[in-house]
């Protein structure tokens, strides 16, 4: 009977974690550019529309997948406070997690 239970709770544990692999983004390293001044940041999209830049202090971060753009803004109504950087290099969240440590 114990044993049943600890299988059962494996495999719950073992679904939950796929299922978070899934459905929660995960954060990925980027490389962006501006005015001929290259910075790295980890970008987190969140579950929402806005994501987040963990190295600068802006209240609304977007990536623009058609055009190759970060749109990192301090005023998340305002469209004249976000500053536009080109995209260089997106990397995945082994990277994100070295840079990050």
């Amino acid at each position: 009977m114990k044993a049943h239970l600890i299988k059962i709770s494996a495999l719950l544990l073992f679904t939950l974690l796929l299922v978070a692999i899934v459905f929660i983004p995960m954060p990925e390293l980027v490389t962006y550019e501006r005015a001929n001044i290259v910075s790295k940041g980890v970008y987190w999209q969140g579950l929402g529309d806005s994501g987040k830049l963990l190295d600068a202090k802006a209240s609304f971060v977007k990536i623009d997948n058609d055009t190759g753009y970060l749109f990192v803004c301090h005023d998340m109504p305002s469209a004249n406070t976000c500053q536009q950087y080109r995209i260089i290099e997106r990397q995945g969240p082994i990277a994100a997690l070295s840079h990050l440590f």
